[in-house]
């Protein structure tokens, strides 16, 4: 689950040993306590010596594909999960004590540039500027402008222009594709929880992987995963300014236009088209061919093959009817 190129990994612990100083509530029995925890991992795709954590109604659905050891869950949720014979960890703040038992597992190797020798090709061009961390593998025919950072373990295939004062983490590149300057890819996610008394930033430990023949505008942001990956497939165009939040998966072939911004864990369909300044709450799935006009904001999943715009975004026949009865209010 936690790929080792791109973090120190630690572990296994015993349960009793991951949740010291937390508030949650264990069933009773010590050998309980002595369980052993291997990872960090989402619940709907865990196994067996996984820990995991189930925070609302919402996502009850993930219940049915997983096998973790245990789960951090709150009280209502409880027994849904023992149900599942999975070992439910109550606590108000499942999300929360999550992070941190995320941070005990993994930390990033992003500012490593220390030990085994980048595998460049010969005939990449690298610009004298640019910072390449330690396991790093760029193939032949790459352009890396000045001023460009390569984190640790980073992948980069035949062929991509990658431009000046880029930043590259955690990261998995294709061939083919062109990266314009001052994107960054890989970065942490944006995620955060109260503990009660302080906001508390959320670890990801996920990475970004990128197909062949994307192009990435300038300024344009693609966080790594949160756990597991954010996904842009091949030949993806996605414009200046955009933001591609954690473990979204964008598929062949789209588009998004300036100011597109994409909500976490949202998935994106094949040949789906996006107007400028289109914004996406989290969790929502656009169906194969959609397209969406510039400046709406989607807060429910759009069918593959329709057109939708408007804020809050619907059907297009449906905004022009409203718009043209608003028109006739006016006139009156």
């Amino acid at each position: 689950m936690i790929d080792a190129r791109y973090y120190h990994v630690d572990g296994p612990f015993s349960l009793k040993d991951l949740l010291a100083g937390s508030d949650v509530r264990i069933p009773e029995g010590k050998k309980l306590l002595g369980k052993v925890i291997t990872a960090p991992a989402p619940l709907a795709r865990s196994q067996p010596g996984h820990i995991s954590f189930l925070s609302g109604r919402a996502y009850r659905k993930d219940i049915e594909t997983a096998q973790a050891t245990a789960c951090l869950v709150i009280q209502d949720l409880a027994e849904a999960i023992g149900a599942a014979r999975i070992m439910p960890l109550v606590t108000a703040r499942p999300r929360t004590v999550f992070a941190k038992v995320i941070a005990r597992f993994a930390t990033p190797k992003l500012w490593d540039t220390e030990g085994i020798r980048p595998d460049v090709a010969s005939a990449a061009r690298l610009h004298p500027t640019v910072v390449i961390g330690s396991g790093v593998h760029i193939e032949a025919d790459v352009h890396i402008g000045p001023g460009t950072y390569i984190g640790p373990g980073v992948q980069i295939g035949v062929g991509t222009h990658i431009g000046a004062n880029v930043s590259i983490q955690a990261a998995r590149i294709g061939q083919n594709c062109r990266i314009k300057s001052g994107a960054v890819i890989g970065s942490e996610g944006f995620g955060a929880d109260t503990d009660g008394t302080k906001l508390l930033t959320l670890p990801h430990i996920g990475r970004v992987i990128i197909g062949n023949d994307v192009f990435i505008g300038s300024q344009s942001c693609v966080d790594r995963g949160f756990l597991g990956d954010t996904i842009i497939e091949d030949q993806v165009k996605i414009d200046n300014l955009c933001q591609i939040a954690h473990n979204v998966f964008v598929g062949q072939g789209t588009i998004l236009a300036g100011r597109v911004g994409i909500s976490g864990s949202c998935h994106i369909g094949r040949n789906v088209r996006m107007g400028g300044s289109v914004g996406l709450a989290d969790h929502l799935n656009i169906g194969d061919g959609a397209q969406i006009a510039a400046s709406a904001g989607l807060m429910k999943d759009v069918p593959a093959g329709e057109v939708w715009g408007g804020t809050p975004a619907m059907p297009w026949r449906e905004q022009m009817k409203i718009f043209a009865a608003q028109r006739k209010l006016i006139r009156k």
